[in-house]
């Protein structure tokens, strides 16, 4: 004989069941919806910071290009700078020579057989010639051109970089006597003592390097690395 209050017992313990298994699932759902919304969080801060170093990267790249085209526009006007100067140079190039053509070079082979005393007597007519009243003298690795204990003119060099070398590394010609000829007969002097002392010279000084390019009989003592 059935027994309704059993069976109704059994449903209710079916419905249970049924209840907790909705609530286990409805708990496993609320943690991949969980673990769901930290992955859209994580992915949509991956994209912000992904278009982030997209426009810092734009922006470089403009920059960088305006700055080559800067640079381009810098280069194209020095060039055209560079070819001005350079005619000017060339067409003044016979008054230039004329006005530092002072100071007499020898040869090596002159240089050979020219003695201490010798050299002093050239130190002292070339301090006359290059300014009057001028008295020129060498003073270690330097050499100095006086007026009246006045120092006008200097120019230096030190030994090196090498043994046979040496560092032409500093000229000056005091405001006053600029636009002559004293600094070429300052490069001079340095000049003779290195073909004396069979040594070359590694012009540092810009105005010594622009002589050097400018003057050819500047070459039997020029070092170039």
């Amino acid at each position: 004989m059935r027994n309704p209050i059993k069976e109704l017992k059994g449903i209710k313990d079916s419905i249970n069941e049924v209840k907790q298994t909705m609530d286990g699932i409805k708990g496993t759902l609320d943690d991949v919806k969980g673990d769901v919304d930290q992955v859209q969080k994580r992915l949509q801060n991956t994209m912000d910071h992904a278009k982030q170093t997209s426009e810092k990267a734009q922006s470089s790249t403009q920059q960088l290009k305006q700055s080559l085209q800067k640079a381009n526009t810098g280069m194209t006007q020095s060039k055209k700078h560079i070819a001005s100067t350079k005619k000017d140079i060339q067409q003044g190039v016979s008054i230039v020579k004329g006005l530092f053509g002072v100071v007499t070079q020898r040869t090596p082979a002159e240089e050979s057989g020219y003695t201490a005393t010798d050299r002093a007597a050239d130190q002292a007519s070339a301090g006359t010639q290059l300014i009057e009243g001028g008295q020129l003298y060498q003073e270690g690795t330097a050499f100095f051109l006086k007026k009246e204990e006045q120092v006008i003119g200097e120019i230096t060099y030190i030994p090196g970089p090498f043994s046979d070398t040496w560092t032409l590394n500093h000229t000056y010609v005091h405001p006053d006597f600029r636009g002559g000829n004293i600094a070429k007969g300052l490069l001079d002097q340095v000049v003779n003592a290195a073909r004396a002392e069979n040594k070359k010279i590694l012009p540092v000084c810009s105005y010594a390097a622009v002589q050097f390019k400018r003057d050819s009989s500047y070459n039997d003592v020029w070092w170039k690395e």
